[in-house]
């Protein structure tokens, strides 16, 4: 059986003195409640203004709860104010909203207590408005302390005088949004003070608000030129070439509220910070930055940061006031993950940075190791091999070196170390035939696994060798026949003439004319030698000459001619025959005739 809920309803008089009688009063009224449900409704209709009512429940005949007395003239839940959405703010320092409401339409003509609450965009706590306000004097809702370009939401509800605790329904949600306002924090991302490598620079600023959907305007001073006014969403926007100056400013914004400008002047290295140093903290996913500070003082010190291959967008910042050399950067740095780290002093002027230096908060072993190739300008059983570098988000740590493993046939392998500033190495003493290749890179926490394989064919040079010593030997002997067949008339010109005649003088013998003094000839004059011919008379023959014994020597007998192939004598005629003896003075050939002279000669032509 489900319970009852019944409720007897007493009819009281405006003034409240005494109870009138009618013909419902005291009655009971009984109202069925569904199984499970732990409330009911009564229509409002059944009541009025001055109700006093008895409320108890029943189920099986049994009562749930004593019977509890509602006074409809006090006990009542008001209905939710009403709020204006024309919001105003002031231009003090601090900003104020000021919003105005009208109390609920019922009760009428009694005085209510409102409570109004509010709270920033995408937040889910909401702050209450101290103190309460009353529907009599009826007085605006203002809120302080707001944030300039914020989204807010405030609501309110309402309650009767001396009930305290019985308040009405909240009304619905009022949202409004502060006025727009320039960026208080503006930066660079990317290498504006160096090599860029054909990447821009960007600004970059942080929106001052929350949920505001804010266009900005900025301007900016290139050399040489007029301002170069653009308009940008938030939060970024490119740098022009040669930018000197920027300001940046909302649209809509405040009349009181200042540009926001920075100086993009790069200026020496003299006055930017020195000795960055980056440590991780034990038990911490945080980096702890220090630096020194240059030759001048700077307005402040600005530190970011960006993870390796994030895009320029993502760059974070934070700023230091003078005199602090030290920043302990927030953020759940990972491990095995680089990061770089700028510090810049900044001077009305312009600005000062110091190198970018990469860290990583724990070095971690390489994910993989370099790949190889050769390189063709060797020759081919001496390769030279060459390696790119590891990216740094696989190396994950600072490189301490490499190591090279090579492996040859059925040979067992054989590594060595390499420096980690070089790209390439030459293998002069790899044996012949297939060999394979592969590298390794280490961190100080170890070694990585090795990169792709390179397989070779080393030819092998011994044959090579062989034929190029072969081929050596038989072309110095073709280019000594060669040189001996060109240079035979050199022969004649250089040595002496009695080394190339066909018939030796017997002057230059020693073995049969001991007695015989050689008669130096005379040195032509110049570099070629002159054969000079003299016309002699032969000498007249008396008598048969004969053989002197003396020329009786192999040498004579077997080089020079006899008389009678000269033509001297007649055929031998019996008897004695001797040779006459020459004179001193005389030389071989003193009685032969110019013809006979020249008949010799011929061959030197």
């Amino acid at each position: 059986m489900p319970p009852l809920v019944l409720y007897q309803m007493e009819i009281i008089d405006l003034a409240g003195l005494a109870p009138r009688t009618e013909s419902h009063s005291n009655r009971t009224w009984t109202v069925a409640v569904p199984a499970g449900q732990s409330w009911v409704t009564i229509p409002r209709e059944q009541f009025t203004t001055s109700d006093e009512l008895l409320i108890w429940g029943t189920k099986a005949g049994q009562p749930l709860w004593p019977p509890v007395f509602v006074n409809l003239e006090t006990q009542m839940k008001p209905e939710a104010p009403q709020l204006d959405p024309d919001v105003d703010f002031s231009e003090d320092d601090s900003l104020e909203a000021t919003i105005q409401w009208s109390p609920p339409a019922w009760p009428p003509h009694k005085v209510l207590v409102c409570q109004f609450h509010y709270r920033r965009c995408q937040q889910m706590a909401w702050t209450l408005l101290e103190p309460e306000l009353k529907s009599i004097p009826l007085d605006p809702v203002k809120i302080q302390d707001l944030e300039v370009a914020t989204g807010y939401e405030v609501s309110g509800r309402c309650r009767m005088e001396k009930e305290e605790s019985l308040w009405g329904e909240w009304s619905p949600i009022l949202s409004f949004q502060t006025l727009p306002s320039a960026p208080k924090d503006v930066w660079i991302s990317g290498n504006l003070c160096g090599s860029q490598n054909g990447q821009k620079s960007l600004l970059l600023w942080k929106a001052p608000g929350h949920s505001v959907q804010v266009s900005y305007r900025l301007w900016f001073q290139v050399q040489g030129q007029e301002l170069i006014l653009q308009e940008a969403p938030c939060c970024s926007s490119p740098i022009p070439a040669q930018a000197e100056w920027v300001a940046v400013s909302a649209i809509n914004a405040t009349s009181w509220e200042p540009l926001t400008n920075l100086s993009l002047v790069c200026l020496g290295s003299g006055s930017a910070p020195h000795g960055v140093v980056v440590s991780s903290i034990a038990g911490s996913t945080e980096l702890l930055v220090t630096w020194q500070q240059g030759s001048e003082e700077p307005q402040e010190h600005v530190v970011d940061w960006a993870q390796d291959g994030e895009p320029l967008e993502n760059l974070r910042w934070v700023r230091l006031p003078p005199g602090n050399l030290s920043a302990l950067l927030p953020g759940n740095f990972e491990g095995g993950v680089p990061y770089r780290i700028t510090v810049t002093a900044v001077s009305p002027g312009g600005l000062y940075p110091a190198p970018s230096v990469w860290r990583f908060r724990e070095e971690l072993a390489p994910l993989v190791g370099p790949a190889l190739w050769r390189l063709q300008d060797g020759p081919p059983e001496i390769p030279t091999i060459a390696w790119g570098e590891i990216p740094r988000h696989q190396l994950r740590g600072h490189l301490t070196h490499y190591t090279l493993c090579a492996q040859s046939g059925t040979r067992p392998s054989v590594c060595m170390n390499v420096s980690g500033s070089v790209q390439k190495i030459t293998l002069p003493n790899l044996p012949w035939g297939p060999c394979e290749l592969w590298m390794m890179a280490s961190t100080i926490a170890g070694q990585g696994p090795p990169g792709p394989s390179l397989h070779l064919h080393l030819p092998d040079n011994t044959l090579k060798l062989s034929i190029l010593l072969w081929g050596l030997i038989l072309m110095g002997c073709c280019m000594t026949l060669a040189i001996s067949r060109r240079c035979l008339h050199l022969w004649y010109k250089v040595l002496p003439r009695w080394v190339w005649e066909k018939v030796p003088d017997p002057a230059n013998s020693n073995s049969s004319q001991p007695h015989v003094e050689e008669v130096p000839q005379a040195q032509p004059p110049g570099d070629l030698p002159i054969l000079e011919v003299e016309e002699m008379e032969p000498l007249p023959v008396t008598e048969p000459l004969q053989a002197s014994s003396r020329l009786d020597s192999g040498y004579e007998k077997h080089f020079l001619p006899t008389p009678e192939e000269l033509g001297l004598v007649g055929p031998p005629s019996p008897g004695p025959r001797f040779w006459p003896e020459l004179t001193p003075g005389q030389e071989r050939g003193a009685h032969l005739t110019a013809e006979d002279r020249l008949r010799e000669t011929e061959p030197l032509a």
